[in-house]
């Protein structure tokens, strides 16, 4: 994927669920139809990421990509708000 530049970002790191996906939620609902919203958090929060991986699925999201970074410990989501 080439670098895309998200319109939102919603850093996960630390929290504890259901905050993350309170956070995955509102921003969604805050953000405008073709906007990307970049999701971060860590080897820690990765059932929130499975969480917010099943809820942009649910609300039929478009998932750009779901990756590690190179040392495997932070994860990044990008998706494109679609209404």
């Amino acid at each position: 994927m080439n670098e895309v530049v998200p319109d939102f970002i919603v850093d996960i790191i630390g929290l504890k669920c259901p905050v993350p996906l309170i956070k995955a939620r509102r921003a969604l609902k805050n953000a405008n139809n073709g906007a990307i919203i970049k999701f971060t958090g860590t080897k820690e929060e990765e059932i929130s990421r499975k969480e917010i991986l099943i809820a942009l699925n649910n609300l039929n999201q478009t998932i750009l990509s779901d990756k590690y970074n190179s040392n495997g410990e932070i994860w990044y989501i990008y998706a494109k708000k679609e209404d």
